[in-house]
């Protein structure tokens, strides 16, 4: 054991305590950066020494840093992430639900249901009034504008559906980003961590990476031996070593992956872009948010055209014309988007080609314009070919579910947020900056440090005496 030994157990004291410092000043510094996990060097003795043949056992030869360890749970990352995708899947559903009620606008003065109940009351007032020119022109107008209204709510659809695609699209371009980001932190990591040393930082810029995918769609993230993490996302691996699978979307608007296939929702939706996939999916059998709407929309328009075009085909007008059209026959592929008032309507002899009679040569006789007022009584909405509702029973059963389908994403966004935020928390208790906490160690590595450079000064006053006084005395 030499004589400069306990400069040397001061030196390390002194070197430690200030990587503690500095590692302390980097938390400090970092308390409010997202994703940023706090750190802390974890002291160890050095190997001690042993005095040969003497009984006083082992002897202490200082402190040192053994790492700089990241403080993370891994287990709330996954629980984070497992909850996050369902409340990024909720919150576009919500989304979506409230732009389709601003669309319907129900209920209001202007909404499809109160255009529907006007247009039976004019060919109700027809009826009263069937040779005035005023009771046709207003029935006319009134026509005119369901007609406008159920073209007008098909062309919102129609811009929302298209909204959503953009979105979509630009979706698939943030997972294509972000799987890129985290595939390069994957190969500074493996490099950083060659070494035996942890690249805290990179792991976390990584993680906050791998949380923000994880609202996107539903991951599974799995890291290898060297530090480098696979991500697969459904039936299909997102990223690999330096191997990354773009997703991209098809001519038909499908998202696809490189080998071609669609890319696959579960049973249960989750994340941002399974909503909006969700959404838009047009199938028949199990048709999307959107297209369940559209469809019920539709049924609605063709039975409104096909009943009254039905009698007003048998009626007669003033004119004795009959077997005229009230409203054009229905695109099919259009909808309630090609809903239009007949032209032969909108000319200057159209209001006498109304048929509110049922007999010839009778203008008092409003029999036929009666019937078609009476339809808003009727069953007259079919599904699966069988009577089911009227027509304002049909759009106020189509409101109510829009209604009731918006406060269950409400309720779900609200319960999940909470969820969600107390898994945060949870996060944050282990991972966050404590700022006392931090100013607390700072003065305790201060003091530390302080020590470990008194004992060198001590241990160099008692060299001092040694060298410079020893063999001095009676001199």
């Amino acid at each position: 054991m030499g004589t400069f030994f306990g400069i040397e157990i001061g030196r390390r004291g002194i070197s430690t305590q200030q990587l503690s410092l500095e590692t302390t000043g980097h938390n400090i510094a970092n308390a409010n950066t997202d994703g940023y996990s706090r750190q802390r060097v974890i002291l160890t003795t050095t190997s001690p020494y042993s005095y040969p043949g003497m009984g006083a056992g082992q002897q202490g030869t200082g402190v040192k840093a053994q790492e700089i360890r990241r403080i993370r749970e891994q287990f709330l990352d996954y629980q984070y992430r497992n909850e996050v995708k369902a409340l990024g899947r909720w919150q576009i559903r919500q989304d979506i639900l409230e732009k389709l009620e601003a669309i319907f606008n129900e209920p209001t003065d202007e909404g499809l249901s109160q255009l529907m109940n006007r247009f039976f009351d004019a060919w109700q007032n027809v009826a009263r009034y069937p040779d005035s020119e005023g009771a046709r022109s207003a029935l006319r107008q009134e026509g005119m504008a369901l007609a406008d209204a159920f073209r007008h709510l098909t062309d919102q659809i129609n811009d929302l559906k298209a909204d959503i695609g953009s979105s979509i699209e630009a979706k698939i371009d943030e997972i294509n980003s972000l799987a890129r980001q985290i595939r390069d932190l994957n190969s500074q990591i493996v490099k950083a961590e060659a070494g035996n040393m942890a690249a805290n930082d990179l792991r976390d810029r990584r993680d906050l990476l791998l949380d923000q995918l994880a609202e996107i769609v539903p991951v599974q993230v799995e890291e290898d031996r060297f530090g480098a993490v696979t991500i697969v996302v459904r039936d299909h691996t997102l990223l690999t070593g330096q191997k990354i699978n773009s997703l991209s979307t098809n001519a038909n608007g499908e998202v696809t992956w490189p080998d071609g296939e669609n890319y696959r929702p579960g049973h249960q939706p989750y994340g941002v872009l399974e909503g909006l996939l969700e959404a838009v999916r047009e199938d028949n059998s199990n048709p999307g948010l959107i297209q369940s709407y559209q469809q019920r929309l539709d049924i609605l328009a063709r039975a409104i055209v096909d009943k009254v075009n039905a009698l007003h085909q048998e009626g007669v007008g003033l004119d004795n014309s009959t077997d005229i059209l009230f409203f054009d026959e229905l695109n099919s592929e259009d909808g309630a988007g090609s809903v239009k008032v007949n032209d032969e309507l909108l000319g200057i002899d159209g209001l006498g080609k109304i048929a509110a009679a049922t007999k010839k040569d009778a203008p008092g006789d409003g029999s036929n314009a009666l019937s078609i007022a009476q339809l808003r009584h009727e069953l007259a909405v079919k599904i699966n070919d069988q009577p089911t509702a009227t027509f304002g029973d049909f759009y106020n059963a189509l409101v109510a579910e829009l209604g009731v389908q918006g406060q269950e994403a409400e309720r779900m966004v609200d319960n999940q947020t909470v969820l969600v935020g107390e898994i945060d928390n949870r996060r944050l208790s282990v991972s966050g900056v404590n700022l006392d906490e931090e100013m607390v160690n700072m003065i305790r590595f201060q003091q530390a440090y302080n020590a470990s450079a008194r004992l060198i000064s001590a241990i160099d006053e008692m060299l001092e005496v040694l060298i410079s006084r020893t063999g001095l005395v009676g001199r």
